[in-house]
């Protein structure tokens, strides 16, 4: 009541003189006299018809604001009101409540909470929260402040805070801490839960009159054990009392593992630290230190930049980024930058990088050939084989079928397959895709007349008279006008079928073979000798 009734007063005073002001220089009279209280009194008086409303007004804002300046001053001088005298309790969303020097309540140095901590020496730590059993989820030392609090939500259930301004890092040794009722220079303790139907905690806050005995000591990498006897002075009996595990980051476990799905920075350090130790040997790294920690949520990606130092004195800089999976938080393959910025000492051990080449394979010897019929083909059917002719030329494909004195090979031709039949003898050897190369001998042992070595020739005395040499037949002429012709663009026209131009390839005693020009490759032809009409040279 006294807040309003000042801040109405202050209010109607201020705007009661600028109404004054404002009158008096509307009628040519000094506005400035009604700035400085009792001066403008004789101007009031003598223009009263025009300045009475205003001056009654100014009037009644000082006796509204000295009335409540008077029973401010009644009720001891707090804007808030007493809040020793409103339960907290009744408070609704977020109360903070408090003493400079809480009074302690007979609980705190009685028997029963003296039995109750000692039931609950050497067990887990449990107790009573604002009338509710606690028993708690996680424990954590962050910036001096140890938290110990019930509930996975963001806000917890139940909560208590100490302030104690501890370092975890300074704690190499156990480390104590004991407070009385009456100690003045004991921690702020808070205390905080949720009432029902609501989502917000209430809290209230603890100068002094509690009894807290408490031990820490390091335990691991990121972690403390610790011991707490903690009776608070309220209505409810509060007191903690037991061993913990105090983590002194913001790791979330669950099931005794990291939690690698939880969004901080300090679960991204976690991941890149572990992925950087398996990067080295046992033994080769004396510490890692993530420095630089970028977390961007909305991407569900970050980045980690740690400091390696090693045993051999080097000290190395070493960036990752990481993303967030099915799996959780994990770093990006190959996504790892290196920076030595401290070279290994001198005679010290050098880790070197293995090469992601692979040694080249020696190379094979091809097998020996061997030599083989024409008709023992037939056991290389559907395989890719290099057909070598007489000719000289070379067909490469897949044998499709060997049959009497013919075999026919399946060439890849422009976008299509082109079938071509090779004579027996036209085939001088076969290579096949092991790079075994197969020859052809004569069955029954017998070497062809080419392979027969020329007789040596006579001398004149020797000579003898030779028979006369019979006429060249038609088709041998024939023959050899042709094999004038390989290699050449010829025209062909046969007798069934359309003239085709092309090169001539092959010449045997029965056929020919005529490659044409087709897309991006060539067709070949074959001609049976007696089927060809007429057959010329062209350019």
């Amino acid at each position: 009541m006294a807040e309003l009734l000042i801040i109405v007063g202050v209010s109607a005073l201020i705007i009661t003189t600028l109404g004054l002001m404002h009158e008096a220089g509307s009628r040519g009279h000094s506005s400035l006299f009604f700035l400085v209280p009792l001066v403008s009194l004789g101007q009031v008086q003598s223009h009263w018809e025009y300045y009475r409303w205003w001056a009654l007004g100014r009037v009644a804002a000082v006796l509204t604001t000295a009335v409540g300046i008077g029973l401010f001053v009644v009720t001891g001088g707090s804007l808030a009101g007493d809040a020793s005298v409103q339960p907290v309790s009744s408070q609704s969303g977020q109360v903070l409540r408090g003493e400079k020097k809480a009074s302690s309540t007979a609980f705190v140095s009685s028997e029963e909470s003296a039995l109750l901590v000692v039931a609950r020496q050497g067990k887990r730590l449990t107790g009573r929260l604002h009338g509710e059993t606690f028993r708690y989820d996680r424990v954590a030392l962050i910036d001096g402040v140890m938290t110990l609090s019930q509930g996975e939500g963001f806000l917890a259930d139940l909560e208590v805070r100490i302030l104690l301004g501890w370092n975890p890092e300074d704690i190499t040794e156990r480390r104590t801490l004991i407070v009385g009722p009456s100690d003045e220079d004991g921690p702020v303790v808070h205390l905080s839960w949720k009432p029902k139907n609501q989502d917000y905690p209430e809290t209230r806050i603890f100068d002094g009159g509690y009894r807290m005995e408490l031990a820490l000591a390091p335990l691991d990498t990121g972690q403390l054990s610790g011991s707490l006897v903690l009776v608070m002075p309220d209505s409810f009996k509060s007191y903690l009392a037991g061993d913990f595990t105090a983590h002194t980051n913001h790791l979330r476990y669950r099931n005794g593992q990291v939690d690698l799905y939880f969004d901080h920075e300090d679960t991204l350090a976690y991941v890149a630290e572990e992925f950087l130790r398996t990067q080295f040997p046992e033994g080769a790294v004396s510490t890692i230190e993530a420095r630089h920690v970028t977390l961007r949520r909305t991407e569900n990606s970050g980045q980690v930049m740690a400091v390696v130092e090693l045993s051999n004195g080097a000290v190395q800089e070493r960036t990752v980024r990481l993303e967030k999976s099915d799996v959780g938080w994990a770093v990006v393959a190959g996504s790892m930058e290196t920076r030595v910025t401290t070279p290994a000492k001198e005679g010290g051990l050098e880790l070197v990088t293995p090469s992601a080449e692979k040694p080249a394979e020696p190379e094979r010897a091809a097998p020996e050939p061997i030599m083989q019929t024409f008709p023992e083909l037939v056991a290389y059917e559907n395989q890719s084989v290099v057909l070598e002719t007489t000719g000289g030329r070379t067909l490469e494909g897949v044998l499709r079928k060997v049959d009497g004195d013919r075999l026919w090979l399946v060439m890849n031709v422009g976008s299509g397959n082109v079938e071509r039949s090779v004579g027996a003898d036209e085939l001088q050897s076969l290579t096949l895709s092991s790079g075994q190369r197969v020859r052809l001998t004569v069955p029954g042992g017998d070497q062809s007349a080419a392979d027969e070595p020329a007789d040596s020739p006579s001398t004149p005395s020797q000579a003898v008279e030779s028979a006369p040499a019979e006429p060249a037949e038609p088709a041998a002429v024939a023959n050899s006008e042709l094999k004038a012709l390989l290699g050449k663009n010829v025209t062909i026209e046969a007798n069934e079928g359309p003239s085709r131009t092309g090169i001539l390839q092959a010449v045997a005693d029965d056929h020919l073979t005529l490659s044409v020009p087709l897309g991006a490759g060539n067709m070949e032809y074959f001609y049976d000798i007696d089927s060809i009409r007429h057959i010329e040279a062209t350019r």
